[in-house]
């Protein structure tokens, strides 16, 4: 039997259970809640307390979870009572849950999971001030830091996407792509993965070109599957590069998302793997992606990381 990963801060307490719940406990799969149950205050806050970060839902009941996670978004982001950090913790569960289901099976529930989390993430920073400050100020372990990167890239270009005033349509695919961008990285061999964590420039050409192929084979992933569109396809191919021309597929001439995306994955990787604060990260940008990325778009991203206060 196969079994899907799911956020734990996705299912509440004192719900009614659509789908049978397990943790996964010594190579084992075991059976936590029956559908129809709910989960007590205190076994949730138990799981909590011991750092379960996951729970399991069998594949046939994935479309029984999102339906039961369709409602508790909402209830949740259009709750006026609900703070801001269950309403950032909740879309983040929804976000990482759907990301992991496409690393581990691109198929359209997964895909139509990525929309719906995207959408979420989107509503979220739109309608709350501080959401994007808490989303950039979590830490996770070294084994999450590429989701965590897929949802600071999808938050940030976002709210990038809106101050460019791109249409609901761009701001959708761009959210989208955003949270699938690297799942060409799950196709690359263990050892190899180790270069996303590697600064940029100490890649040298045998790296760039082995790194690099993580947007071909995410290309490859999607491009047979009628579900993803072409714009959807263009962004994650094309999350690498830059208007030199210095990307894997070369191009110097992007779309408006196409950059925004570009741009933003390039600042937040840099943190990641240069370690360095988030002023020191822009400040370096400004100076060494000059001739890669209009001015224009440079000049608006500072000043969102400046109104957004992710420089403090």
């Amino acid at each position: 039997m196969d079994y899907t990963p799911l956020r734990i801060s996705t299912v509440k307490p004192l719900r009614d259970l659509t789908f049978d719940l397990y943790i996964h406990f010594k190579d084992q799969y075991l059976c936590y809640a029956k559908r129809g149950e709910k989960l007590s205050e205190d076994k949730f806050q138990k799981l909590k307390v011991q750092k379960i970060a996951k729970f399991f839902i069998t594949e046939e009941d994935e479309n029984n979870y999102q339906a039961f996670l369709d409602l508790l978004l909402s209830e949740t982001l259009t709750n006026p009572n609900t703070d801001v950090d269950e309403k950032v913790n909740m879309v983040e569960g929804a976000a990482s849950s759907a990301l992991e289901r496409m690393q581990k099976n691109p198929n359209e529930s997964a895909y139509r999971a990525t929309e719906k989390a995207a959408k979420s993430l989107r509503q979220v920073i739109t309608s709350n001030p501080d959401a994007l400050k808490k989303i950039f100020g979590k830490k996770v372990e070294k084994n999450e830091e590429i989701i965590k990167h897929s949802l600071n890239v999808c938050a940030l270009s976002v709210k990038l996407a809106e101050v460019k005033k791109c249409s609901e349509q761009e701001m959708d695919d761009i959210g989208t792509a955003a949270l699938i961008h690297d799942i060409g990285l799950t196709s690359m061999h263990k050892d190899d993965i180790q270069l996303f964590y590697k600064p940029k420039k100490l890649l040298n050409n045998d790296d760039k070109r082995v790194y690099y192929l993580h947007c071909k084979d995410a290309a490859n992933l999607l491009k047979e599957k009628p579900f993803v569109t072409p714009a959807i396809l263009e962004l994650v191919q094309n999350h690498e590069e830059v208007l030199s021309g210095l990307g894997p597929n070369k191009k110097k001439k992007l779309s408006m998302s196409e950059e925004i995306l570009s741009l933003v994955n390039n600042y937040d990787k840099r943190t990641i793997t240069n370690k360095t604060s988030a002023a020191q990260t822009l400040k370096d940008m400004m100076i060494d992606e000059m001739g890669n990325y209009d001015l224009t778009l440079l000049n608006d991203f500072k000043k969102v990381l400046h109104s957004e206060g992710l420089l403090e």
